[in-house]
C-alpha cells in the first residue's frame, strides 16, 4: 500500500521537527562582551571571519564546541570564541569583559583620570613627586609615562595570542 506524498512529506516534516526542537528549546541567548568580536565560518581561530559583532549584541547559542559556540544574530550565523560571550548583558562603559580585551582597544586612562589613587597605570602628581623624593630618576618616571602611551592594536594583540597559543588559539 503506497501512502500520499502528502502524508510521507507530513511524517518527513514532523520527524525533522521532533530531532530539531531539543536544539531549538536549548537556544541561549548570550551576549558579545567585547566590542570588534569576529564571528567565524569554522570553531576555529583560524577560519574565515565572517564579520565582527559588537559590544552587547544579542546571539543565540545554537551548538558548542570546545571553545567556541555556533551563534546566530541578526539573521547571520557563525562561530565565537566562548570568553568572548557573556549571560549577562554588558553595564557598558568600557569594561569588556575579559582582561586580553583590555589590551586591543585604544583607550587610554591617565592615573590622574582615575578614580583611585591607586591606578593601574601611569604616575599621579603625587605619585610622581614621591618617586622623585625617593630618587626616582627623570627617565625611569618618563618610562612609566610612555608606557601610559603604548596602544596595542586589535591586530596586533592577534599575532601574539596565536603565536603563543593563547586564547581562541590555544587549541
Amino acid at each position: 500500500m503506497h501512502q500520499p506524498i502528502f502524508i510521507r512529506f507530513l511524517i518527513l516534516l514532523i520527524g525533522t521537527a521532533v530531532l530539531l526542537l531539543p536544539q531549538l528549546a536549548a537556544a541561549e541567548t548570550w551576549y558579545v562582551k567585547k566590542s570588534r568580536t569576529k564571528l567565524q565560518a569554522e570553531a576555529s581561530a583560524r577560519s574565515k571571519v565572517l564579520s565582527k559583532l559588537e559590544q552587547g549584541t544579542p546571539v543565540n547559542v545554537k551548538k558548542k564546541s570546545g571553545k567556541f559556540f555556533q551563534v546566530s544574530t541578526g539573521g547571520k550565523s557563525g562561530w565565537v570564541f566562548r570568553f568572548k560571550l557573556s549571560k549577562k548583558a554588558p553595564a557598558g562603559g568600557q569594561g569588556e569583559g575579559d582582561v586580553l580585551g583590555a589590551l586591543g582597544g585604544n583607550q587610554r586612562m591617565a592615573a590622574r583620570e582615575s578614580a583611585s589613587g591607586s591606578s593601574i597605570r601611569g604616575l599621579s602628581p603625587i605619585s610622581e613627586q614621591h618617586a622623585r623624593e625617593k630618587g626616582a630618576t627623570s627617565e625611569s618616571i618618563q618610562a612609566v609615562k610612555d608606557m601610559e602611551d603604548f596602544i596595542v592594536r586589535p591586530g596586533q594583540l592577534d599575532r601574539f595570542l596565536e603565536e603563543g597559543k593563547l586564547g581562541e588559539y590555544s587549541q
